[in-house]
């Protein structure tokens, strides 16, 4: 029988600049199981002829399955390249098992890769901004602006302004 103690849940660790990669070495050797997922940036410049390496989709973030009350979710705090759990007050923040699935679900099957491709969106497309400042907005897509940026019109304030906005943070308006 199964008591709420005994259930592996997800976490957020937050790591040192640059460590994922070893955070999540480290974590693995005392025997978590944790995922950090990885992509290629579509907007990264090739450098002296060589391709962009993939990085860690969340910069400074991996995430790490555990049952609390088995195993010490303390160790984190002293491992190699970890800072510590993302928490609220004093408890770790359990991020559901659907968000670890979704983000699984969209690697690339040969390359283990996350695609950050932008919507193919078009000039005159309604599109929302999902996140950031203007999380929310809706407005018309005007032109692209070099290739990570695009100009979208929206209503903001009750009067409608264009703005510069990342191509990676609108989506299709529904």
């Amino acid at each position: 029988m199964h008591t709420g103690n005994d259930i592996a849940h997800w976490f957020a660790v937050f790591c040192k600049p640059r460590q994922e990669r070893r955070a999540l070495e480290q974590l693995g050797n005392q025997g978590f199981e944790c995922y950090l997922p990885m992509a290629h940036n579509p907007f990264q410049r090739r450098r002296g002829g060589r391709a962009a390496t993939p990085e860690p989709l969340f910069t400074r973030y991996l995430f790490l399955r555990a049952v609390p009350g088995k195993q010490n979710l303390a160790a984190v705090r002293s491992t190699r390249g970890a800072l510590d759990l993302v928490r609220t007050g004093p408890a770790p923040v359990i991020v559901p098992d659907p968000i670890i699935e979704g983000l699984k679900g969209r690697e690339d099957p040969e390359s283990g890769l996350i695609s950050l491709q932008p919507d193919t969106l078009v000039e005159g497309d309604r599109v929302r901004v999902f996140d950031g400042p203007f999380a929310g907005a809706e407005g018309v897509l005007q032109e692209r602006s070099g290739e990570a940026r695009s100009l979208v019109l929206l209503d903001v304030l009750g009067r409608q302004a264009t703005l510069e906005v990342d191509s990676l943070l609108l989506q299709r308006a529904g």
